[in-house]
């Protein structure tokens, strides 16, 4: 009677206790994202912990009431279990919050002055260590209670085994995100290079980071085969038996594989540069070990390394050609005069994709009714269509208000290639 008593009047307190200590970690680090898992820790002590008491309580009156031995034993038995079970709870609510805590402060305390700036990049294993370090309590968990129990106490010997493999796991994906990391600080720094060797470094990154992600998968898998004790070099010499016996069957594989290699370090062409491949105009977005990624819009084109044949390169300007054919009666100093500020409101309106203004090549042909005069504007690689089109409408509008007639046939100069004829028809 006076345990039962002692039982109901310690437990008010304890809950009060549990109150203030939450209250207080809430309070401690000034951090407001943490505050709900807090609150579901100490709740979930709270709740548990006066499960608990009671338990103890019935083993400790079962013991004074001479019980028989067995049911002591399985009554401390269950204690022991329980109470290892809460622990592993409360330690996977604690790993919650502590990571909240520690993700709080180093967002508060990062700026681009302090190692502390690479966080920002790292964060997104945040979910993957949550997870991680859920699993390895909860099998933690499960070894210590198994242990507890004499007739399954036997499988109590492969936590440590699992724990390995959840630690080499993580830390594989750590060194993985590190590596890139450290390949984008040291391939992509800020002002030392030129636009060239950027565009190239920006097309080598994903080829290494490729590779770097794939050694460490290898690495992973050999040291999981370590772990349960198994030889790995057997099995490494089937594998490369088989991969010979697939490479041999897999014969476009190994061509794209080649043929991406002789893109890569032959320069034929960069991620960001405009280009023309089988006759698919676009930004190259991406270059891979097997396909070449082409963004040509409103489209994404995915070509095999094995199929680009035809490489026409833009990468350094594109020139929109206008030719207007003038009649002899219209004076050459008037469609200078209009052409002149056709050019600049161009340049006023597009001056980020235009490089050089608008010129006038000069006679191009004298014809039996009419000469014609060549417009040039060089643009950014890929605006060429846009500004072709603006600046046919603008040719005819000045020409217009100047009471100018004239025919127009538009061209678009691609670098060095020959013009293409674009054919537009007279406004109405």
């Amino acid at each position: 009677m006076g345990i039962l008593i002692l039982t109901k009047w310690s437990i008010p307190y304890i809950n009060k206790f549990i109150t203030w200590s939450k209250e207080w970690a809430k309070n401690v680090d000034k951090i407001t994202a943490n505050d709900a898992s807090i609150e579901n820790l100490f709740e979930f002590f709270r709740s548990n912990f006066n499960n608990m008491i009671w338990l103890l309580y019935l083993t400790i009156s079962a013991q004074i009431m001479v019980f028989p031995g067995v049911i002591i034993k399985y009554l401390y038995i269950s204690l022991q279990v329980y109470m290892i079970i809460i622990v592993g709870l409360l330690f996977t609510k604690a790993n919650t919050t502590v990571i909240d805590t520690l993700d709080g402060l180093s967002k508060k305390y990062s700026d681009q002055r302090n190692i502390l700036r690479l966080y920002d990049r790292l964060s997104k294993l945040i979910p993957l260590a949550k997870r991680c370090l859920e699993y390895a309590i909860y099998i933690a968990t499960a070894t210590f209670s198994i242990d507890k129990v004499d007739f399954i106490a036997g499988l109590a010997d492969y936590g440590p085994l699992f724990l390995q493999i959840i630690g080499i796991i993580f830390m594989s994906r750590v060194v993985q995100e590190i590596g890139h990391l450290l390949l984008e600080e040291v391939l992509l720094r800020e002002g030392d290079t030129d636009d060239i060797s950027k565009q190239r470094r920006q097309t080598f990154l994903p080829l290494f980071q490729s590779c770097i992600k794939y050694l460490i998968y290898f690495g992973t898998g050999i040291a999981i085969l370590y772990t349960f004790e198994i030889d790995p070099t057997p099995i490494l010499a089937g594998v490369g038996i088989l991969g010979l016996t697939i490479g041999m069957g897999a014969q476009s594989l190994v061509e794209d594989i080649v043929a991406g290699f002789f893109i890569l370090f032959e320069n034929y062409y960069l991620v960001g540069d405009f280009v023309e491949i089988n006759g698919v105009n676009g930004f190259v977005t991406g270059i891979e070990l097997r396909t070449t990624r082409i963004n040509g819009g409103d489209k994404n084109y995915i070509i095999h390394n094995r199929d680009v044949k035809d490489i026409v390169n833009h990468s350094s300007y594109s020139s929109a050609v206008v030719m207007l054919k003038i009649p002899y009666q219209v004076k050459i100093s008037q469609v200078y005069e209009v052409m002149e500020k056709v050019g600049k409101k161009l340049l006023e309106n597009y001056p980020e994709d235009i490089i050089e203004p608008t010129t006038i090549g000069g006679v191009e042909e004298f014809a039996e009714n009419h000469i014609l005069i060549e417009i040039v504007t060089e643009v950014k690689p890929g605006k060429h269509f846009t500004i072709q089109k603006v600046l046919g409408i603008m040719i005819k509008e000045a020409f217009e208000e100047a009471n100018i007639e004239l025919r127009v046939v538009n061209h678009v100069t691609l670098s060095d290639d020959q013009p293409i004829p674009i054919f537009l028809k007279p406004l109405r």
